[in-house]
């Protein structure tokens, strides 16, 4: 998925692919590869009249009058493509004087830089390299790298807070020689006094987040192309006797490569779009994006090279040419400097601010969802409850009578205006009785579905087995025809709350005959039947939290099965699609009583640990800026895509980082009292239960890597 989202933003981004259809990309970047050229490329002229070097750009200076989430699409696309060309250089001089240059500076030099015959770039001057004489000169004590600044007409260079404008010719330029061969990258220099052609007091900030939010963007498409590069090949090169895609090593690599891309498109697209907003929420976001998406393109890259195994190493393979756009890109917006920032704003008390922008409609949910709040007033208990149930505010999104048929917009509205209120809470049971309202019949939704909402039934999930622990299909417990029902013996293992629960919803195998995933049916237990025992298993931290369920000639009544017989894997799936949305859309994160960033404050100045520190808040920023997306998405009536696997994978791995972290804050605070220090080493052991529960972390790359990227089976499970 990339970042265009909008109809204009995925009309632009087929647009440019539609270009590119017909225009080989990569056969031109091969020829700059070996005949070097500081010329513009050929269709550079083209890209101006299609409206890319503008896009973000006023109307009455030339451009389309979109904006700069409009311009990170452009950027991105044309990365994918491995165009030519100092896109990125001139676009971020663009939008800078856009976004702040006085009426007469934009007149001068937008139109230029919007109909290509103006091609900019911008560079960032080290602190302690300039000096500014008395009649405002300026000169370079030693050279600057600049991207693109050999092609440039205009280069604009941050100095302290500020930016400064010049014509090239004004300095010297010096080709670095660049390993991509799409763009230079130019040692700049003012040996003598230079008096700058524009001055923008105080845009050095907003220069910095607009060129890294742009690198970003672009890091994103090399992801893409690269994870499309390999996947491709993988599918189709074999080795001892199969595709090499079906070897979980390769299914690993590639599922990694698309969460990695994943989380940079979130991040790019939520830091363009805040681009206009205040300073200190721009300037974390496009950090953040810079530490996510430039090491992903990296990796990705290199993993493109590995699938591809020796081919993949040789000039002749288009997979180095990624590599060197990659490089580049790492080498000249400095993920260190970006960590770093982090790290400050954090200790700084920075949060990262946001929320979605709601249709009209929205509006009117919202004033029925204030009279609820009303007529909630002070009651509690059974009585609280109730209220909840017979309005559908209880579980919203399920259809009526359960819920309301809540849409995105409506439960968007709910998540606000019932923010703060004690609210029902289900937890495995919601997905489990939704299995039974999709399948159940009449007689078993009037039986249990109504019951369950008022609390009183509560349900487990009976589908791990001793041998089979995330192979949901393998499945032992059977059931022999009985009067009325079945005869049920086997054994259920790792049921979280099985031991404090009144029912269950059972896997059982009721054909042996049948293929592995036939044969089997679903079964409503309940847990007080005679012939059933529980047995609680303790954690790592002592706490009942799962338990075994012993099946020994227990009688479930035919009424009590879910869908048809020997047509429970279809059920089972339904299930396991509910669990991991429902996962997946879990608050991330510990619960502590304390707050880590605050403690971090306090010790910060270690390396290690202020990269950890910002490693983390980038990774929880990707997650929020991905959960947006998602209800962006939602609320304009777009399909869902692979987010909410990415969703359930990072943000499992995130809590364990953000323990594991934590502990090392904590040893180097050494000052926590014992009741929270207790508390974080409890949260340490149990944040490995986030990577187990609802299919462990490596079952589910390789479901991301055979139901999203295509990547063929195991050959034995086919």
């Amino acid at each position: 998925m990339a970042i265009a989202l909008t109809e204009d933003q995925l009309s632009l981004a087929e647009s440019i692919n539609d270009y590119y259809r017909r225009t080989d990309a990569l056969e031109q970047t091969r020829a700059r590869l070996e005949s070097p050229t500081l010329d513009l490329p050929g269709d550079w002229a083209r890209y101006a009249e299609l409206g890319w070097l503008g896009i973000h750009l006023p109307e009455d200076v030339g451009g389309a009058g979109m904006g700069m989430s409009e311009a990170a699409v452009v950027v991105e696309e044309l990365a994918a493509v491995l165009a030519p060309g100092p896109v990125l250089p001139t676009v971020w001089a663009s939008a800078l004087l856009a976004a702040i240059g006085t009426p007469e500076q934009q007149q001068l030099s937008l139109p230029g830089l919007a109909d290509g015959t103006v091609v900019g770039a911008v560079g960032s001057v080290p602190e302690g390299l300039a000096s500014r004489d008395a009649d405002g000169a300026f000169r370079l004590a030693g050279p600057v790298q600049v991207l693109g600044g050999m092609e440039a007409d205009l280069i604009l260079l941050t100095v302290g807070a500020d930016v400064l404008a010049f014509d090239r010719v004004q300095l010297g330029s010096v080709d670095a020689e660049s390993m991509d061969p799409t763009r230079s990258v130019a040692f700049i220099s003012a040996d003598g006094p230079v008096q700058p052609r524009m001055e923008l007091p105080g845009a050095a900030e907003l220069a910095q987040a607009i060129g890294r939010v742009l690198a970003a963007a672009e890091a994103t498409g090399v992801t893409r192309a690269c994870q499309n590069m390999a996947v491709d090949y993988a599918k189709q090169r074999q080795a001892f006797g199969r595709a090499i895609g079906s070897f979980q090593a390769i299914k690993h690599i590639l599922a990694n490569v698309l969460v990695d891309q994943q989380l940079s498109m979130a991040q790019a697209w939520d830091a363009a779009g805040i681009l206009a907003g205040a300073p200190e929420q721009r300037s974390l976001a496009a950090a953040a994006a810079v530490v996510t998406a430039l090491p992903a393109a990296v990796s990705a890259a290199e993993q493109n090279v590995q699938v591809h195994g020796a081919i993949g190493y040789t000039r002749e393979h288009d997979a180095h040419l990624y590599m060197r756009r990659a490089g580049v890109l790492s080498m000249m917006f400095s993920v260190v400097a970006a960590r770093r920032e982090i790290a400050a704003a954090t200790a700084a008390g920075v949060r990262r601010e946001s929320g979605i922008d709601l249709p009209p409609e929205a509006e009117g949910h919202r004033a029925q969802a204030r009279e609820f709040v009303a007529q909630l007033g002070s009651a509690a208990g059974a009585e609280r409850r109730e209220l909840f149930v017979d309005s559908g505010y209880a579980i919203a999104h399920w259809p009526r009578p359960w819920g309301r048929g809540a849409g995105a917009v409506e439960q968007l509205v709910l998540d606000e205006e019932l923010r703060g209120q004690e609210r029902p809470e289900y937890g495995i049971g919601e997905w489990v009785l939704r299995t039974v309202v999709d399948h159940g019949t009449q007689e078993q939704l009037d039986r249990y579905v109504r019951t369950s909402l008022l609390g009183k039934i509560t349900w487990c999930q009976l589908f791990s087995e001793p041998g089979a622990g995330s192979d949901a299909a393998g499945v032992t417990t059977k059931a022999k025809r009985a009067e009325g029902g079945w005869i049920v013996n086997g054994q259920k293992t790792w049921t979280s709350g099985g031991h404090t629960s009144t029912h269950g919803m059972a896997t059982i195998r009721t054909n042996p005959d049948a293929a592995k995933h036939k044969g089997i049916s679903m079964m409503l237990i309940d847990m007080a039947a005679p012939g059933l025992t529980v047995r609680p298993i303790q954690d790592s931290r002592g706490v009942e939290l799962f338990a075994e369920v012993f099946f020994d000639d227990v009688f479930v009544a035919d009424e009590d099965v879910l869908g048809a017989v020997d047509g429970g894997w279809g059920v089972a799936r339904s299930a396991l699609g509910n669990e991991r949305v429902t996962i997946g859309r879990d608050r991330l994160g510990l619960d502590l009583s304390y707050d880590l960033f605050a403690l971090y404050a306090a010790v910060r100045g270690d390396a290690g640990l202020d990269q950890s520190i910002a490693d983390l808040v980038a990774e929880d920023l990707a997650l929020a800026a991905l959960t947006r997306r998602i209800a962006e998405q939602a609320v304009r009536g777009g399909a869902s895509g692979p987010e909410g696997a990415v969703l359930k994978l990072v943000g499992s791995e995130h809590t364990q980082r953000l323990a594991t972290v934590s502990l090392a804050v904590a040893g180097e605070a050494g000052a926590l009292e014992a009741k929270a220090l207790n508390e974080l080493q409890r949260s340490f052991l149990y944040a490995r239960y986030s990577t187990l529960a609802g299919g462990t972390s490596e079952v589910l790359r390789n479901q991301i890597a055979e139901l999203i990227l295509g990547l063929p089976r195991e050959q034995s499970l086919r």
